[in-house]
């Protein structure tokens, strides 16, 4: 069975207050991470495992699934898919619902009954046409996304969403490890040792490793492995320049191990990778 390897973004628009992406992509996966905007996940087609507050997730074609602001999370797929990715910045949602702070979305959709209710269904529609006026942008194509990405904010705040009683707390952990994923974001191409990353958090090397794993799934340093393989795929696939050039711009310095694990994730070889994309259409 042949394997497919594209990707694609969509860039936001820059009349649209959010951000709007769909997303193709084999074997994707994206380490732990969080931000202030509420995040849609919506599979087109394959399935996505998402991983949030330390529970896996599947989420199937034409499933929902809600990431709150300032969630640390990881999705990762198994094959092909296609995504369609909405962002609603933090501030965009506040001008329009009071106490915004203390409103939670339902997250997961995955509980049968919840699936077959009317305003669920109505959601996918609402999504479904959110996809068909993006791909097109026909002329004016905004306010009709805008209008659509309004009914379904709508539903979903209306019908599936909780007001807490006080702004929660957020456990000392989550707000360290968050410091620590924030560093390894803007220094991945630079020489990271446990010792500098574990006293960011105020933690003892060992304790830290236990609690590094334990909210992203995977060691510290298959996480900073990963963030710099995710840069490189993406550089791989959009420019021309050469494979060492690339792995010594994202802080790989061990060409053994790079390759392996690009050929574990990818399933071809950097090299064999661009051969593949130069002959797909399109």
């Amino acid at each position: 069975m042949s394997q497919s390897y594209t990707h694609e973004n969509i860039n936001v628009s820059p009349r649209l207050p959010v951000y709007c992406f769909i997303y193709e992509e084999y074997k994707q996966f994206t380490p732990g991470h969080w931000h202030d905007h509420i995040e849609i996940l919506y599979p087109i087609e394959g399935t996505l495992y998402i991983t949030l507050n330390e529970v896996e997730h599947t989420i199937r074609k034409e499933q929902l699934f809600v990431v709150n602001a300032s969630e640390i999370h990881s999705t990762r797929s198994d094959g092909q898919v296609k995504i369609l990715l909405l962002q609603i910045p933090y501030d965009y949602l506040a001008s329009f619902i009071p106490d915004f702070k203390l409103i939670r979305f339902q997250e997961s959709f995955e509980d049968a009954n919840m699936q077959n209710s009317f305003s669920y269904v109505m959601m996918q529609q609402q999504l479904s046409s959110l996809i068909r006026i993006y791909s097109e942008q026909e002329y004016g194509y905004e306010l009709a996304f805008m209008a659509q990405l309004h009914n379904f904010l709508h539903t979903l705040y209306v019908r599936f969403s909780t007001r807490l009683e006080h702004i929660e707390k957020e456990p000392k952990h989550i707000a360290r490890l968050k410091d620590v994923l924030n560093y390894i974001s803007e220094h991945y191409a630079e020489p990271i040792s446990l010792k500098d990353v574990s006293a960011l958090a105020a933690l003892n090397p060992e304790y830290f490793c236990r609690a590094f794993k334990r909210c992203t799934g995977i060691t510290l340093l298959e996480y900073i492995n990963q963030i710099r393989l995710n840069h490189i795929y993406s550089e791989l696939i959009s420019t021309q320049d050469s494979i060492t050039d690339i792995l010594e711009r994202n802080g790989f310095t061990n060409y053994k191990v790079f390759s392996r694990m690009f050929k574990e994730h990818y399933g071809k070889t950097p090299s064999a990778l661009r051969e593949s994309l130069k002959s797909s259409p399109g």
